[in-house]
């Protein structure tokens, strides 16, 4: 297990949201307690700062306040929608917000800086996705997290900003907002919905959220890996439907499953595959978590936070 002393003093800007909290339980656990940079708090025996990432001066007094060694920055907006306003909320809070965090964090004097980088910044690609491609991203998102990865490291060449950036793949798990497509069927399989979904041949590389966090921890903890952008993922693609219908069978679930019953939309028809070799060689990370106990666990915590008895298929 990785010796977290190295990392001292740690903040995490986004410790509310979905990969933000789970990080946060797996400091905790193994008795470290970060200050979380946020606007709401997450935990009361935790040390919790306020940061408005939209005004840069809240930004610059919580990281001179706050005084972190290590500082993971996972706040952002997915900006998904088609209106102009969704669009600037995802250029500000996720392009100009994280420069105003870097700029703010070498004032401080952080000694390593983590950031989320995207799948979505390869845009459509041919086979499996490493570090060394051209981005092309079709997305707000992939385009607003592509110009934060060229920021990021521009500022660590010119001004060497200690940043590593985390580019994950399709990352899923307990307390996924519904918005997202595993999130949206485990619901519905747990509340015997019916689910309408597309003709789901598009592939994801789907990572769960705990080997998310062990990766985040790695690129804070690895010497000498500063300015690298490193994907983290499965490796292995799978088809949506395949997916959907490992979910209905491991909840043992007779909700109807509407495979092709709605339109994907252009962004939601590329596929996705990790090269996770960089992973491996720089962090010497690779997944843990299989899709089978993965989905299971993602059922298990569903089940129970709507207060449904656990029924599951078991299987080898």
């Amino acid at each position: 297990m990785t010796d977290l002393s190295a990392l001292g003093h740690i903040a995490i800007t986004g410790a509310t949201g979905f990969i933000g909290s789970h990080l946060v339980q797996e400091l905790v656990s193994r008795a470290c307690y970060p200050t979380l940079l946020a606007r709401k708090p997450l935990a009361e025996s935790l040390c919790r700062m306020e940061m408005d990432l939209a005004e840069p001066r809240s930004i610059w007094r919580a990281m001179h306040e706050s005084k972190p060694d290590t500082l993971f920055h996972l706040a952002g907006v997915l900006g998904r929608g088609d209106s102009r306003a969704a669009t600037l909320a995802c250029a500000e809070l996720n392009i100009n917000a994280t420069l105003h965090v870097l700029d703010a964090a070498m004032e401080a004097r952080v000694r390593r800086i983590v950031i989320i980088g995207s799948a979505e910044e390869y845009g459509e690609q041919d086979g499996p996705m490493n570090e060394n491609l051209p981005t092309q991203p079709v997305s707000p998102y992939g385009i607003a997290k592509a110009a934060t990865t060229r920021f990021a490291q521009a500022l660590h060449k010119r001004s060497g900003c200690p940043v590593v950036i985390v580019r994950p793949f399709s990352v899923y798990g307990p307390g996924q907002p519904t918005s997202m497509f595993i999130a949206q069927a485990v619901e519905a399989v747990v509340r015997n919905l019916p689910f309408h979904m597309s003709h789901g041949e598009q592939q994801r590389d789907l990572l769960y959220v705990d080997d998310l966090v062990r990766g985040l921890i790695a690129a804070a903890t690895v010497p000498n890996i500063e300015g690298q952008v490193i994907n983290l993922g499965s490796g292995q693609p799978v088809r949506l439907r395949d997916v959907a219908q490992r979910i209905w069978y491991l909840a043992n679930s007779s909700a109807p499953l509407l495979i092709g019953a709605r339109q994907a939309t252009m962004e939601q028809l590329h596929d996705t595959w990790a090269d996770i070799s960089r992973a491996h060689e720089m962090l010497g990370w690779t997944p843990q978590i299989g899709l089978d106990n993965g989905l299971r666990a993602t059922i298990r915590n569903t089940r129970t936070q709507f207060g449904f008895e656990v029924q599951e298929c078991q299987v080898a």
